[in-house]
């Protein structure tokens, strides 16, 4: 097998021609559906356009059955200015001699090379011994894994190891992942004439962002809190806008508030200054906050003083960020994604645990938070967490040949970022399973890039593995 980089290459730039947003996986589930069948697989797609085909095991071998999955869908993410609309646009890629990133948005190697190469090897397999395999590729990981919770457990009932290619780092091989849950405030806005002189369009910006569970302990500032944080330096204020974030999983790096009130820019400015040299002090070198402000005309509606009250009091009490630890990594966690204002104001946090029992804490927590600051909250299905197997054969496999082939020794390890795993493990909790990837940095953001070396060893590994077992 040779050209395994370029021809993992031209499988992910088909999957970067159809825009694949979570939620909105039926076009590329369709084409994997079909593409798959043109490889003259058996193809089964469910009702959650999750896609799983057979390959029979070649030279008659008797081999365990291995699973070998990715999920389709991306966070669709855009530098700001740059013109996007990710139900419609294609990703557009750059490739240098290192790496692979995509121009103004995110790449989507979260998780579209894990699928690229699988697919490579698909393509491959009548050229090297492997026992029977199964593909499955899935819907909704990044907003809800509704992929993984609704497929049919009669597809992991008689697998005995499962390759997941959704992790970040080459160097690593996970071997358990945290449980998360979706928490939802709301509260609607009454709106009123507002009664200061003064309106201002206030923009916070240049924060490093990142994955709510790679980068949770990464001493990374969040937007919304930041915002919170100047609004609690003016006394007398109104607030007509408060937009921030992209998704629950991205901690938001940047946010827009109209305010209206009585100083003026002069004073506004000593504000952003204090603003600015506050995160500075807390945060060091790890943020570079810029804040913008600019007088506007004057909006027609604020919100009324107690719902304005109300966002600021929930800002205050809820924390985003590390909640918890556990030797050197994090526990639990919980990330302020996503605050917007319209006729609501709605706000989405993702909680974090490594512990699935420790959910139940954060949404006794946030229940309290909805009941003290006057706001609804909604709590989605939790996603159990993945616990460490101990005496995982397949990890000792996979750490064996990771060693043979590169010279080193892979990090074997757990990590407080969710993974599919979790529910693929309540669903037969014999199934032996190791996650791997690619290295990517900065996914969900529009800085994400594949270091290109890392694929043709991973590919390798997973080959491998698969004539191992």
């Amino acid at each position: 097998m040779e050209n395994i980089l370029e021809n993992v290459l031209d499988e992910f730039k088909k999957l970067a021609a159809i825009p694949r947003p979570s939620k909105h996986e039926e076009r590329v589930s369709n084409f994997l559906r079909d593409y798959l069948k043109s490889l003259g697989l058996t193809v089964a797609q469910d009702d959650y356009k999750n896609v799983i085909a057979e390959i029979s095991a070649n030279e008659k071998i008797d081999a365990p059955l291995t699973i070998l999955q990715a999920h389709m869908d991306m966070v669709c993410v855009a530098e700001n200015g740059v013109d996007y609309e990710p139900l419609r646009d294609a990703i557009k890629l750059i490739r240098t001699e290192k790496y692979l990133t995509a121009d103004g948005t995110s790449l989507g190697a979260d998780d579209g090379i894990g699928i690229a190469e699988i697919l490579y090897i698909v393509k491959n397999a009548d050229k090297f011994p492997h026992g029977k395999l199964r593909v499955i590729f899935t819907t909704d990981e990044e907003q809800g894994m509704s992929g993984a919770l609704n497929i049919d457990a009669k597809y992991f009932a008689d697998a005995a190891y499962l390759i997941n290619c959704d992790s970040e780092n080459f160097n690593e091989l996970v071997v358990g992942s945290a449980g998360n849950i979706h928490v939802d405030f709301s509260r609607r806005i009454e709106y009123v004439e507002p009664k200061f002189a003064n309106a201002f369009r206030v923009k916070i910006f240049g924060l490093s962002g990142g994955h709510s569970g790679i980068e949770i302990t990464k001493n990374r500032a969040n937007a919304v809190k930041v915002a919170g944080k100047f609004l609690r330096q003016i006394d007398e204020a109104e607030l007509a806008k408060f937009d921030s974030g992209k998704a629950p999983n991205v901690i938001p790096d940047a946010a827009e508030i109209i305010l209206v009130t009585n100083l003026d820019i002069a004073e506004m400015d000593k504000r952003a200054a204090w603003l600015k040299k506050n995160i500075s002090d807390i945060y060091g070198d790890a943020e570079n906050l810029e804040v913008d402000i600019a007088e506007i005309a004057m909006p027609k509606k604020v919100m009324s003083a107690a719902d304005f009250d109300a966002l600021k009091n929930l800002l205050a009490i809820t924390h985003s960020g590390v909640y918890s630890v556990f030797g050197e990594m994090a526990r639990t966690s919980a990330n302020i994604g996503i605050l917007r204002t319209a006729e609501e104001i709605e706000i989405s946090i993702l909680a974090r645990a490594n512990i699935t029992a420790l959910l139940d804490d954060f949404i006794a927590h946030f229940a309290q938070v909805a009941k003290l600051t006057g706001f609804g909250v909604k709590f989605g299905t939790p996603a159990p967490a993945w616990n460490y197997n101990p005496h995982s054969r397949l990890a000792e496999i996979m750490s064996k040949i990771f060693n043979e082939q590169n010279k080193f020794c892979a990090k074997v390890h757990t990590i407080h970022a969710g993974l599919e795993c979790s529910f693929f493990y309540v669903k037969n909790p014999a199934l032996d399973i190791v996650s791997i990837g690619t290295t990517n940095e900065f996914i969900h953001s529009p800085q994400e890039r594949l270091h290109l070396e890392t694929v043709e060893p991973e590919v390798r590994l997973i080959i491998e593995t698969l004539k191992q077992i």
